[in-house]
Protein backbone atom coordinates (compact mmCIF):
# COMPACT_ATOMS: atom_id res chain seq x y z
CA UNK A 1 0.00 0.00 0.00
CA UNK A 2 1.97 2.79 -0.88
CA UNK A 3 1.93 6.17 0.34
CA UNK A 4 0.27 9.54 -1.13
CA UNK A 5 1.74 11.56 -3.55
CA UNK A 6 1.19 13.12 -6.37
CA UNK A 7 2.26 11.14 -9.54
CA UNK A 8 4.08 12.93 -12.65
CA UNK A 9 2.88 12.37 -16.22
CA UNK A 10 6.70 12.44 -17.05
CA UNK A 11 6.91 8.71 -15.69
CA UNK A 12 8.29 6.66 -12.95
CA UNK A 13 10.31 8.31 -9.88
CA UNK A 14 9.73 12.13 -10.33
CA UNK A 15 11.06 14.87 -9.40
CA UNK A 16 9.56 16.45 -6.45
CA UNK A 17 8.41 20.24 -6.83
CA UNK A 18 10.54 21.84 -4.69
CA UNK A 19 13.27 19.63 -6.04
CA UNK A 20 12.98 20.89 -9.14
CA UNK A 21 15.83 22.63 -11.15
CA UNK A 22 16.95 26.10 -9.38
CA UNK A 23 15.04 29.08 -10.19
CA UNK A 24 16.54 32.13 -11.52
CA UNK A 25 18.51 34.06 -8.86
CA UNK A 26 17.09 37.55 -8.13
CA UNK A 27 18.83 40.79 -9.42
CA UNK A 28 21.84 41.55 -6.99
CA UNK A 29 22.25 37.82 -5.61
CA UNK A 30 24.74 34.99 -7.00
CA UNK A 31 23.17 32.34 -8.62
CA UNK A 32 23.10 28.22 -7.62
CA UNK A 33 26.38 27.39 -6.59
CA UNK A 34 28.69 24.67 -8.30
CA UNK A 35 26.99 22.26 -5.09
CA UNK A 36 23.63 23.37 -6.24
CA UNK A 37 24.09 22.28 -9.57
CA UNK A 38 25.82 19.11 -9.17
CA UNK A 39 23.23 17.88 -6.19
CA UNK A 40 26.34 17.38 -3.74
CA UNK A 41 26.76 18.46 -0.34
CA UNK A 42 30.24 19.98 0.43
CA UNK A 43 32.32 19.65 3.61
CA UNK A 44 31.17 23.42 4.76
CA UNK A 45 27.47 21.91 4.35
CA UNK A 46 28.20 19.14 7.09
CA UNK A 47 30.08 21.08 9.54
CA UNK A 48 27.18 23.88 9.68
CA UNK A 49 24.42 20.92 9.72
CA UNK A 50 27.05 19.29 12.43
CA UNK A 51 26.51 22.92 14.28
CA UNK A 52 23.30 23.31 14.57
CA UNK A 53 22.43 19.66 15.08
CA UNK A 54 24.65 20.38 17.92
CA UNK A 55 22.26 22.06 19.64
CA UNK A 56 19.24 19.86 19.26
CA UNK A 57 21.38 17.48 20.93
CA UNK A 58 21.63 19.58 23.87
CA UNK A 59 17.50 20.49 23.49
CA UNK A 60 17.09 16.52 23.67
CA UNK A 61 19.19 16.69 26.85
CA UNK A 62 17.43 19.65 28.80
CA UNK A 63 14.22 17.96 27.42
CA UNK A 64 14.80 14.50 28.66
CA UNK A 65 16.56 15.49 31.69
CA UNK A 66 13.38 15.25 34.19
CA UNK A 67 12.99 11.32 33.23
CA UNK A 68 15.77 10.31 35.26
CA UNK A 69 15.62 13.40 37.45
CA UNK A 70 12.29 13.59 38.67
CA UNK A 71 12.25 11.80 41.80
CA UNK A 72 15.00 14.29 43.11
CA UNK A 73 12.86 17.30 42.14
CA UNK A 74 9.86 15.60 43.75
CA UNK A 75 11.55 15.51 47.20
CA UNK A 76 13.77 18.83 46.30
CA UNK A 77 10.60 20.62 45.52
CA UNK A 78 7.83 18.46 47.54
CA UNK A 79 5.16 17.89 44.25
CA UNK A 80 2.79 15.64 43.94
CA UNK A 81 2.31 13.68 40.57
CA UNK A 82 0.10 15.95 39.55
CA UNK A 83 2.39 19.17 39.66
CA UNK A 84 5.57 17.12 38.54
CA UNK A 85 3.15 16.48 35.10
CA UNK A 86 2.71 20.22 35.16
CA UNK A 87 6.38 20.73 34.47
CA UNK A 88 6.62 18.33 31.65
CA UNK A 89 2.94 19.54 30.23
CA UNK A 90 3.83 23.17 30.44
CA UNK A 91 7.16 22.59 28.86
CA UNK A 92 6.22 20.21 25.89
CA UNK A 93 2.90 22.52 26.08
CA UNK A 94 5.17 26.18 25.15
CA UNK A 95 7.18 23.93 22.62
CA UNK A 96 3.87 22.70 20.74
CA UNK A 97 2.65 26.82 21.15
CA UNK A 98 5.79 28.08 19.76
CA UNK A 99 5.88 25.49 16.61
CA UNK A 100 4.04 27.87 14.28
CA UNK A 101 5.64 31.12 15.17
CA UNK A 102 9.29 29.51 15.22
CA UNK A 103 8.37 28.38 11.64
CA UNK A 104 7.86 31.44 10.69
CA UNK A 105 10.24 33.44 12.29
CA UNK A 106 13.06 31.08 10.78
CA UNK A 107 11.51 31.89 7.60
CA UNK A 108 12.00 35.43 8.35
CA UNK A 109 15.08 35.14 10.35
CA UNK A 110 16.94 32.31 8.87
CA UNK A 111 18.43 29.15 11.02
CA UNK A 112 21.76 30.47 12.10
CA UNK A 113 19.62 33.10 14.31
CA UNK A 114 16.84 31.05 15.62
CA UNK A 115 19.78 28.25 16.88
CA UNK A 116 21.92 30.93 18.98
CA UNK A 117 18.60 32.35 20.69
CA UNK A 118 17.70 28.75 21.35
CA UNK A 119 20.98 27.75 22.83
CA UNK A 120 20.90 30.88 25.30
CA UNK A 121 17.58 30.57 26.38
CA UNK A 122 17.96 26.53 27.21
CA UNK A 123 21.11 27.52 28.84
CA UNK A 124 19.05 30.52 31.28
CA UNK A 125 16.51 28.13 31.87
CA UNK A 126 19.01 25.07 33.04
CA UNK A 127 20.73 27.78 35.37
CA UNK A 128 17.56 28.91 37.05
CA UNK A 129 15.88 25.45 37.10
CA UNK A 130 19.37 24.74 39.10
CA UNK A 131 19.32 26.95 41.92
CA UNK A 132 15.11 27.45 42.50
CA UNK A 133 13.62 26.22 45.75
CA UNK A 134 10.08 26.64 44.70
CA UNK A 135 7.49 25.51 42.27
CA UNK A 136 6.99 28.51 40.68
CA UNK A 137 10.17 29.51 39.65
CA UNK A 138 11.03 26.66 38.63
CA UNK A 139 7.67 26.48 36.72
CA UNK A 140 9.20 29.34 35.18
CA UNK A 141 12.03 27.60 34.07
CA UNK A 142 10.71 24.68 32.63
CA UNK A 143 8.54 26.93 30.03
CA UNK A 144 11.51 28.93 29.10
CA UNK A 145 13.69 25.73 28.71
CA UNK A 146 10.61 24.82 26.77
CA UNK A 147 10.77 27.74 24.55
CA UNK A 148 14.40 27.21 23.84
CA UNK A 149 13.82 23.63 23.23
CA UNK A 150 10.62 24.68 20.04
CA UNK A 151 13.25 26.55 17.98
CA UNK A 152 16.13 24.06 17.08
CA UNK A 153 14.58 21.60 15.49
CA UNK A 154 12.69 23.46 12.50
CA UNK A 155 16.24 25.13 12.59
CA UNK A 156 17.88 22.36 11.65
CA UNK A 157 16.09 21.01 9.36
CA UNK A 158 15.67 24.19 7.32
CA UNK A 159 19.61 23.86 7.56
CA UNK A 160 19.20 20.49 5.76
CA UNK A 161 17.13 22.29 3.13
CA UNK A 162 19.16 24.75 2.49
CA UNK A 163 22.75 22.63 2.27
CA UNK A 164 21.69 19.68 0.86
CA UNK A 165 19.66 18.55 -1.97
CA UNK A 166 16.35 17.30 -1.91
CA UNK A 167 17.15 13.60 -1.87
CA UNK A 168 19.44 13.79 0.86
CA UNK A 169 16.45 15.12 2.85
CA UNK A 170 15.02 12.02 4.70
CA UNK A 171 18.67 10.57 5.33
CA UNK A 172 19.65 14.23 7.06
CA UNK A 173 16.14 14.44 8.84
CA UNK A 174 17.09 10.84 10.06
CA UNK A 175 21.07 11.81 10.99
CA UNK A 176 19.65 14.80 12.79
CA UNK A 177 17.29 12.30 14.80
CA UNK A 178 20.20 10.23 15.39
CA UNK A 179 22.53 12.83 16.70
CA UNK A 180 19.23 13.90 19.11
CA UNK A 181 19.33 10.60 20.92
CA UNK A 182 22.91 11.14 22.10
CA UNK A 183 21.19 13.85 24.25
CA UNK A 184 18.70 11.81 25.44
CA UNK A 185 21.40 8.60 25.88
CA UNK A 186 23.10 11.37 28.60
CA UNK A 187 20.16 12.02 29.98
CA UNK A 188 20.23 8.36 31.17
CA UNK A 189 22.05 6.53 33.42
CA UNK A 190 25.11 9.15 33.44
CA UNK A 191 22.78 12.04 34.42
CA UNK A 192 21.62 9.81 36.76
CA UNK A 193 25.60 9.39 38.39
CA UNK A 194 26.12 12.56 37.74
CA UNK A 195 23.05 13.83 39.89
CA UNK A 196 23.97 11.16 42.25
CA UNK A 197 27.97 12.50 42.77
CA UNK A 198 27.71 15.93 42.48
CA UNK A 199 23.62 17.07 43.45
CA UNK A 200 21.25 18.70 41.60
CA UNK A 201 22.67 22.26 41.48
CA UNK A 202 25.94 21.94 40.21
CA UNK A 203 25.00 18.53 37.73
CA UNK A 204 22.04 21.33 36.04
CA UNK A 205 24.33 24.78 36.45
CA UNK A 206 26.72 22.65 34.72
CA UNK A 207 24.44 21.60 31.96
CA UNK A 208 23.24 25.54 31.16
CA UNK A 209 26.70 26.38 31.18
CA UNK A 210 27.93 24.28 28.22
CA UNK A 211 24.41 25.66 26.36
CA UNK A 212 25.18 29.33 26.61
CA UNK A 213 29.11 28.32 25.47
CA UNK A 214 27.94 26.55 22.94
CA UNK A 215 26.94 29.60 21.46
CA UNK A 216 29.81 31.10 20.32
CA UNK A 217 29.73 28.13 17.33
CA UNK A 218 26.90 30.29 16.23
CA UNK A 219 28.45 33.82 16.48
CA UNK A 220 29.74 33.84 13.04
CA UNK A 221 27.61 34.10 10.00
CA UNK A 222 27.76 31.28 7.45
CA UNK A 223 28.13 31.76 3.67
CA UNK A 224 24.54 31.35 1.61
CA UNK A 225 23.11 28.26 1.16
CA UNK A 226 23.60 26.81 -2.32
CA UNK A 227 19.97 25.38 -2.28
CA UNK A 228 18.02 28.22 -1.59
CA UNK A 229 15.87 29.26 -4.97
CA UNK A 230 13.20 30.27 -2.94
CA UNK A 231 14.00 30.71 0.58
CA UNK A 232 15.65 34.23 -0.39
CA UNK A 233 11.92 35.07 -1.02
CA UNK A 234 10.31 34.14 2.16
CA UNK A 235 13.07 36.29 4.34
CA UNK A 236 13.22 38.88 2.01
CA UNK A 237 10.64 40.99 3.66
CA UNK A 238 8.67 40.95 6.94
CA UNK A 239 5.33 38.67 7.07
CA UNK A 240 2.03 40.94 8.03
CA UNK A 241 -0.65 39.06 10.44
CA UNK A 242 -2.49 38.18 7.86
CA UNK A 243 0.88 36.54 5.47
CA UNK A 244 1.17 35.15 8.57
CA UNK A 245 -2.29 33.84 8.60
CA UNK A 246 -2.80 32.52 5.05
CA UNK A 247 0.55 30.37 5.53
CA UNK A 248 -0.38 28.58 8.41
CA UNK A 249 -4.08 28.25 6.36
CA UNK A 250 -2.60 26.92 3.78
CA UNK A 251 -0.35 24.37 5.61
CA UNK A 252 -3.22 23.33 7.50
CA UNK A 253 -5.94 22.81 4.72
CA UNK A 254 -3.58 20.73 2.70
CA UNK A 255 -4.37 17.03 3.08
CA UNK A 256 -1.12 15.88 2.86
CA UNK A 257 -0.49 18.25 5.80
CA UNK A 258 -2.90 17.22 8.23
CA UNK A 259 -1.98 13.77 7.43
CA UNK A 260 1.46 15.05 8.73
CA UNK A 261 0.34 16.03 11.73
CA UNK A 262 -1.82 12.55 13.07
CA UNK A 263 1.60 10.70 12.58
CA UNK A 264 3.61 12.65 14.39
CA UNK A 265 0.75 12.73 16.85
CA UNK A 266 0.07 9.15 16.69
CA UNK A 267 3.32 7.64 17.03
CA UNK A 268 5.57 10.23 18.93
CA UNK A 269 2.56 11.32 21.84
CA UNK A 270 2.79 7.72 23.50
CA UNK A 271 6.47 7.29 23.79
CA UNK A 272 7.13 10.64 24.94
CA UNK A 273 5.27 10.32 27.60
CA UNK A 274 7.25 7.20 28.45
CA UNK A 275 10.71 8.69 28.07
CA UNK A 276 10.39 11.94 29.12
CA UNK A 277 8.55 11.15 32.67
CA UNK A 278 6.99 8.54 33.48
CA UNK A 279 8.70 5.47 32.19
CA UNK A 280 11.45 5.59 35.46
CA UNK A 281 8.94 5.78 38.08
CA UNK A 282 6.97 3.07 36.30
CA UNK A 283 9.65 0.75 36.26
CA UNK A 284 10.49 1.66 39.34
CA UNK A 285 7.41 1.44 41.36
CA UNK A 286 5.88 -0.80 39.41
CA UNK A 287 8.24 -3.50 37.61
CA UNK A 288 10.07 -3.15 40.93
CA UNK A 289 13.46 -2.76 39.04
CA UNK A 290 16.18 -0.61 41.16
CA UNK A 291 17.50 2.84 40.13
CA UNK A 292 20.02 1.27 37.91
CA UNK A 293 18.46 -1.27 36.31
CA UNK A 294 15.34 1.28 35.40
CA UNK A 295 18.17 3.47 33.99
CA UNK A 296 19.55 0.82 31.44
CA UNK A 297 16.31 -0.10 30.18
CA UNK A 298 15.13 3.71 29.51
CA UNK A 299 19.36 3.50 27.50
CA UNK A 300 17.46 0.69 25.99
CA UNK A 301 14.53 2.55 24.77
CA UNK A 302 17.45 5.46 23.72
CA UNK A 303 19.58 3.35 21.91
CA UNK A 304 16.75 1.23 19.91
CA UNK A 305 15.86 4.37 18.66
CA UNK A 306 19.31 5.08 17.75
CA UNK A 307 19.16 2.32 15.51
CA UNK A 308 15.36 2.86 14.36
CA UNK A 309 16.81 6.24 12.96
CA UNK A 310 19.21 4.87 10.67
CA UNK A 311 16.99 2.26 9.31
CA UNK A 312 13.84 4.26 8.55
CA UNK A 313 15.61 7.19 7.42
CA UNK A 314 17.23 4.77 4.98
CA UNK A 315 14.51 2.99 3.84
CA UNK A 316 12.25 5.86 3.08
CA UNK A 317 15.01 7.49 1.10
CA UNK A 318 15.36 4.03 -1.07
CA UNK A 319 11.22 3.87 -1.32
CA UNK A 320 9.18 6.74 -0.31
CA UNK A 321 6.18 5.55 -0.71
CA UNK A 322 6.22 3.37 2.18
CA UNK A 323 6.57 5.78 4.50
CA UNK A 324 3.12 6.27 5.65
CA UNK A 325 2.27 2.61 5.44
CA UNK A 326 5.30 2.37 8.13
CA UNK A 327 4.32 4.63 10.06
CA UNK A 328 0.46 3.15 10.71
CA UNK A 329 2.39 -0.18 11.54
CA UNK A 330 4.61 1.55 13.90
CA UNK A 331 1.87 3.09 15.14
CA UNK A 332 -0.71 0.23 15.49
CA UNK A 333 2.63 -1.36 17.58
CA UNK A 334 2.62 1.34 20.37
CA UNK A 335 -1.01 0.83 20.84
CA UNK A 336 -0.47 -2.99 21.01
CA UNK A 337 2.40 -1.86 23.16
CA UNK A 338 0.43 -0.01 25.42
CA UNK A 339 -2.27 -2.07 25.96
CA UNK A 340 -0.08 -4.89 27.04
CA UNK A 341 1.05 -2.80 29.92
CA UNK A 342 -2.71 -2.08 30.51
CA UNK A 343 -4.22 -5.50 29.83
CA UNK A 344 -1.53 -7.92 31.34
CA UNK A 345 -2.73 -10.55 33.81
CA UNK A 346 -1.52 -10.48 37.53
CA UNK A 347 -0.06 -7.18 39.26
CA UNK A 348 2.73 -6.24 36.66
CA UNK A 349 3.40 -8.03 33.35
CA UNK A 350 6.66 -9.45 32.66
CA UNK A 351 9.71 -8.19 32.22
CA UNK A 352 10.54 -9.60 29.15
CA UNK A 353 6.97 -7.92 28.09
CA UNK A 354 7.93 -4.50 29.24
CA UNK A 355 11.41 -4.85 27.08
CA UNK A 356 9.28 -5.73 24.39
CA UNK A 357 7.11 -2.65 25.10
CA UNK A 358 9.88 -0.76 25.21
CA UNK A 359 11.29 -1.15 22.28
CA UNK A 360 8.45 -0.84 20.15
CA UNK A 361 7.88 2.58 22.08
CA UNK A 362 11.73 3.30 20.78
CA UNK A 363 10.68 3.01 17.62
CA UNK A 364 7.83 6.01 17.45
CA UNK A 365 10.39 8.83 17.98
CA UNK A 366 12.24 7.89 14.64
CA UNK A 367 8.82 6.80 12.55
CA UNK A 368 7.70 10.29 13.46
CA UNK A 369 10.16 11.64 11.14
CA UNK A 370 7.67 10.65 8.12
CA UNK A 371 5.62 13.47 9.12
CA UNK A 372 8.21 16.45 8.68
CA UNK A 373 8.99 14.03 4.97
CA UNK A 374 5.41 14.85 4.10
CA UNK A 375 5.49 18.55 5.51
CA UNK A 376 8.76 19.02 2.86
CA UNK A 377 6.54 17.62 0.12
CA UNK A 378 3.44 18.84 0.14
CA UNK A 379 4.53 22.70 0.85
CA UNK A 380 6.19 25.13 -1.90
CA UNK A 381 9.91 26.09 -0.50
CA UNK A 382 9.23 29.09 1.31
CA UNK A 383 6.44 27.85 3.17
CA UNK A 384 7.91 24.47 4.61
CA UNK A 385 9.32 25.95 7.74
CA UNK A 386 5.53 26.74 8.46
CA UNK A 387 4.09 23.93 7.72
CA UNK A 388 7.15 21.85 9.90
CA UNK A 389 5.98 23.71 12.72
CA UNK A 390 2.76 22.59 12.46
CA UNK A 391 3.42 19.04 12.17
CA UNK A 392 5.60 19.40 15.18
CA UNK A 393 2.76 20.66 16.93
CA UNK A 394 0.82 17.17 16.56
CA UNK A 395 3.27 15.38 18.66
CA UNK A 396 3.63 17.57 21.57
CA UNK A 397 0.30 18.39 21.46
CA UNK A 398 -0.40 14.33 22.33
CA UNK A 399 1.95 14.61 24.59
CA UNK A 400 1.08 17.22 27.09
CA UNK A 401 -2.14 16.02 26.75
CA UNK A 402 -0.72 12.05 27.88
CA UNK A 403 1.32 13.76 30.44
CA UNK A 404 -1.46 15.52 31.99
CA UNK A 405 -3.73 13.00 31.59
CA UNK A 406 -1.18 10.45 33.61
CA UNK A 407 -0.61 12.68 36.23
CA UNK A 408 -4.22 13.37 37.28
CA UNK A 409 -5.24 10.05 37.13
CA UNK A 410 -2.28 8.98 39.37
CA UNK A 411 -3.46 11.32 41.86
CA UNK A 412 -7.17 10.51 41.51
CA UNK A 413 -6.36 7.00 42.37
CA UNK A 414 -3.28 7.10 44.99
CA UNK A 415 -3.37 10.50 46.04
CA UNK A 416 -0.69 12.71 47.12
CA UNK A 417 1.49 9.53 48.03
CA UNK A 418 5.43 9.28 47.16
CA UNK A 419 4.60 5.78 45.37
CA UNK A 420 1.89 4.70 42.94
CA UNK A 421 0.55 1.36 42.65
CA UNK A 422 -0.10 -0.89 39.62
CA UNK A 423 -3.45 -0.30 39.55
CA UNK A 424 -3.18 3.37 39.40
CA UNK A 425 -0.56 2.80 36.51
CA UNK A 426 -2.88 0.83 34.44
CA UNK A 427 -5.42 3.16 34.67
CA UNK A 428 -3.49 5.80 33.55
CA UNK A 429 -1.30 4.16 31.03
CA UNK A 430 -5.34 3.39 29.50
CA UNK A 431 -5.58 6.92 28.87
CA UNK A 432 -2.31 6.73 26.74
CA UNK A 433 -3.77 3.53 24.71
CA UNK A 434 -7.01 5.61 23.89
CA UNK A 435 -4.97 8.76 23.04
CA UNK A 436 -3.70 6.30 20.49
CA UNK A 437 -5.77 4.68 19.09
CA UNK A 438 -7.81 8.23 18.33
CA UNK A 439 -4.72 9.55 16.64
CA UNK A 440 -4.50 6.19 14.74
CA UNK A 441 -8.41 6.99 13.30
CA UNK A 442 -7.39 10.24 12.61
CA UNK A 443 -4.19 9.15 10.34
CA UNK A 444 -5.95 6.31 8.77
CA UNK A 445 -8.85 8.92 7.57
CA UNK A 446 -6.45 11.64 6.45
CA UNK A 447 -4.63 9.11 4.29
CA UNK A 448 -7.55 8.03 2.77
CA UNK A 449 -8.29 11.10 2.20
CA UNK A 450 -4.47 12.34 0.60
CA UNK A 451 -4.49 9.64 -1.57
CA UNK A 452 -7.88 10.48 -3.06
CA UNK A 453 -6.53 14.28 -3.81
CA UNK A 454 -3.38 12.57 -5.26
CA UNK A 455 -4.95 9.98 -7.62
CA UNK A 456 -7.01 12.76 -9.22
CA UNK A 457 -4.43 15.07 -9.13
CA UNK A 458 -2.51 12.55 -11.14
CA UNK A 459 -5.58 11.41 -13.23
CA UNK A 460 -4.91 15.44 -14.43
CA UNK A 461 -1.39 14.96 -15.21
CA UNK A 462 -0.05 17.22 -12.04
CA UNK A 463 3.99 16.72 -10.81
CA UNK A 464 4.19 14.80 -7.19
CA UNK A 465 7.27 13.18 -5.86
CA UNK A 466 5.71 9.11 -5.76
CA UNK A 467 3.64 7.44 -7.94
CA UNK A 468 0.54 5.32 -6.22
CA UNK A 469 -1.68 2.62 -7.99
CA UNK A 470 -5.79 2.79 -7.20
CA UNK A 471 -6.54 0.16 -4.85
CA UNK A 472 -10.14 -1.43 -3.99
CA UNK A 473 -10.03 0.60 -0.86
CA UNK A 474 -9.83 4.06 -2.55
CA UNK A 475 -12.19 7.07 -1.52
CA UNK A 476 -12.43 7.66 -5.15
CA UNK A 477 -13.51 5.34 -7.88
CA UNK A 478 -11.96 4.51 -11.15
CA UNK A 479 -14.53 6.07 -13.30
CA UNK A 480 -14.49 9.47 -11.98
CA UNK A 481 -10.00 8.51 -12.66
CA UNK A 482 -11.21 8.51 -15.97
CA UNK A 483 -13.18 11.23 -16.95
CA UNK A 484 -10.10 13.19 -14.83
CA UNK A 485 -7.95 12.21 -17.44
CA UNK A 486 -9.89 12.65 -20.03
CA UNK A 487 -10.79 16.25 -19.99
CA UNK A 488 -6.90 16.71 -19.09
CA UNK A 489 -6.25 15.19 -22.36
CA UNK A 490 -8.72 17.09 -24.10
CA UNK A 491 -7.35 20.54 -22.59
CA UNK A 492 -3.94 19.80 -23.72
CA UNK A 493 -4.90 18.82 -27.13
CA UNK A 494 -6.30 21.98 -27.48
CA UNK A 495 -3.65 23.77 -25.97
CA UNK A 496 -1.17 22.13 -28.82
CA UNK A 497 -3.76 23.15 -31.34
CA UNK A 498 -3.72 26.78 -31.04
CA UNK A 499 0.53 26.86 -30.22
CA UNK A 500 0.82 24.91 -34.12
CA UNK A 501 -0.76 28.07 -35.73
CA UNK A 502 0.95 30.43 -33.90
CA UNK A 503 4.24 28.59 -34.49
CA UNK A 504 3.79 28.34 -38.34
CA UNK A 505 2.90 32.34 -38.26
CA UNK A 506 6.23 32.40 -36.23
CA UNK A 507 7.83 30.66 -39.05
CA UNK A 508 6.13 32.64 -42.44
Amino acid sequence: MPEPNRPSPAGPNPTPPDAAAPAAAPAGTAGPSAAARSGSASRRAWLIWGVGAGVYVLAVFHRSSLGVAGPLATERLQLSAGQLSTFVMLQLGVYAAMQVPTGLLVDRWGPRRMLLAATLTMGIAELLFSVVTSYPLALLARGLLGMGDAMTYISVLRLAVGWFPARRYPIIASYTGLLGTAGNLIATIPLTGLLHQFGWTTTLAVAGGISIGYALLLVRKATVAPFREVAGAASSSPASGSKVVTQVRAAWRMPGGRLGFWVHFTTMAGPTVFAVLWGFPYLRQVIGLSPSSASLLMMLLVLVGLVANVTIGRMVAARPEIRTPLAVLVALAGLLGWLALVLWPGTRPPLPVVIGAVVVFAVGGPASSVAFQLARDYNPRHRISTATGMVNVGGFCGAVIGTFAVGVILDAIDGSAPTHSSTAFRAAFAAIALLTAFGLWRMLTWWLRTRAEVLLAAARGEPVPVNISRQRWELVDEAILQREWELANRVETAQQQVTKPERGAHDD
